[in-house]
């Protein structure tokens, strides 16, 4: 796997822990999921399951990595505190922070890292590495619009930083700037061919409506990841997003596969358990699903992962334990303000799947589009408009969403019962009928909301 890391000092105190953050390895919220898979982004903290996951760089087994990056941790935080305008130990720890919270999932310790970007970059305002680090962090915790001005920068006054290309054209995707991410991506597959380019390739290709491209490409991608000698987390990662496509695409074997050897590789993916519980939903194994998503969850509780608990709860009559994951994920939602950047989609989804704080969901969706005019952003607002009474607006917003394509079947679903909503019964019938045909598990509760819409309008 081609990756071009930040050119900082790594002395042997990492212990073999690479605290670069190279291509591959764009931090993407792990939480990064959307009302579907999670990860789809670019590398791990989305959301909603926002797309497609995009490379990350968390490397070796959690249980080895966490270890030695700690170590270094303690190593270089006492540097810092000797010499607080140390600005190559600050970034240092920074990257190692960053790598720390792409296997944690830890948004405590993505804040750790920007404090320690930003206090190199105060000490010395021209250092790349630092300025780098810093822009991947902004895209880490969702703030894409500065993390795009920042890359932006940064690469035009230095056309060699490729990693501030990276994190331009990951930012431009999230942004909605299709065009923009093309380019970056084009530049990069020119210059720096490999893993982590092909995985950006294969998100763009799924949101473009072509999944089979995008899973050649992610499966590509692990080949050249492997080739390359990724492993533990970092291989997981590429398995993952192969997996992500196929469970999209509706194809639950080849999903399975790729999300058990992601396990394999790492047994303490969080992205990993919860696709495969996904799957067994999916494949009506509910009680299978259940134990994989407590096991996610215990690891990193993302909204997502919870409502998904409940809603597997509720559908095996457990409703009181149904609520306690409902009332998490509200609990969550109001610990602090990194949580709502983090997690707005999902909150917004949340929200709207279970008719709690309908209000709050527009607004909250509708702030977020008014920077990030991306299809799941669209997705997103029409989903609110709905709820809220407004379905003539949702119709219109919801055209956004699939103006590019996408074969996504959550797209397809909500876009048919909006239809429904408009008065519309056959594109509504044609839509649900894409959504089930597409991928008949891709939520469990959705799922059974779908088919009693097409039974009405049959």
């Amino acid at each position: 796997m081609t990756s071009l890391a930040i050119p900082h000092p790594r002395p042997a105190a990492l212990l073999g822990v690479a605290v670069a953050i190279a291509i591959g390895s764009q931090a993407m919220s792990p939480l990064l999921g959307p009302g579907r898979l999670s990860l789809p982004q670019t590398p791990p903290v989305e959301s909603r399951p926002e797309a497609l996951p995009a490379p990350d760089p968390a490397i070796g087994a959690p249980d080895v990595a966490l270890v030695s990056i700690d170590s270094a941790i303690g190593r270089w935080t006492a540097n810092v505190k000797r010499d607080p305008v140390d600005y190559i130990s600050a970034t240092n720890l920074g990257s190692l922070y960053a790598s720390r919270a792409r296997l944690t999932g830890s948004l405590d310790d993505y804040a750790r890292a920007r404090r320690a970007a930003e206090q190199a970059m105060e000490a010395a305002s021209s250092y790349v590495p630092a300025r780098v680090l810093d822009a991947t962090l902004l895209y880490a915790t969702h703030d894409f619009a500065a993390a795009a001005t920042a890359a932006r920068a940064i690469f035009a006054a230095q056309p060699t930083q490729l990693q501030a290309l990276a994190t331009l054209g990951d930012a431009d995707l999230e942004l909605g700037d299709y065009a923009g991410a093309q380019s970056a991506y084009a530049r990069l597959a020119s210059v720096a061919p490999g893993a982590a380019v092909t995985a950006r390739l294969a998100r763009l290709a799924w949101l473009k409506g072509d999944p089979a491209g995008a899973l050649a490409m992610a499966d590509e991608a692990t080949a050249e990841a492997e080739t390359g000698g990724a492993a533990g987390a970092s291989l997981a990662w590429y398995r993952y997003l192969a997996g992500f496509v196929a469970f999209q695409a509706g194809e639950l074997p080849a999903a399975r596969s790729r999300f058990e050897a992601a396990l394999a590789d790492q047994p303490g993916s969080y992205l990993a358990l919860n696709g495969l519980a996904r799957v067994r939903a999916a494949e009506g194994r509910y009680v299978d699903a259940i134990t994989l998503d407590r096991q996610a969850i215990a690891i990193v509780p993302q909204p997502e992962f919870l409502g998904e608990l409940g809603d597997l709860y509720r559908l095996t009559g457990q409703e009181t334990l149904a609520k306690e994951q409902y009332a998490t994920v509200r609990a969550i939602a109001g610990l602090a303000a990194i949580n709502r950047q983090v997690y707005n989609r999902q909150l917004v989804l949340f929200d709207v799947n279970h008719g709690e704080q309908l209000d709050e969901a527009l607004a909250l969706a509708t702030t977020e589009l008014a920077v990030r005019k991306d299809v799941y952003g669209y997705d997103a607002y029409a989903w609110a408009l709905l709820a809220n009474g407004r379905a003539a607006e949702a119709d219109e917003a919801m055209a956004h969403a699939l103006s590019l394509g996408t074969r996504d079947a959550l797209l397809l679903y909500h876009a048919g019962m909006i239809a429904r909503a408009v008065g519309d019964a056959s594109r509504a019938r044609t839509l649900l009928t894409d959504a089930l045909a597409l991928n008949p598990g891709f939520d469990p509760l959705q799922v059974v909301r779908a088919r009693a819409a097409l039974e009405e309008l049959r």
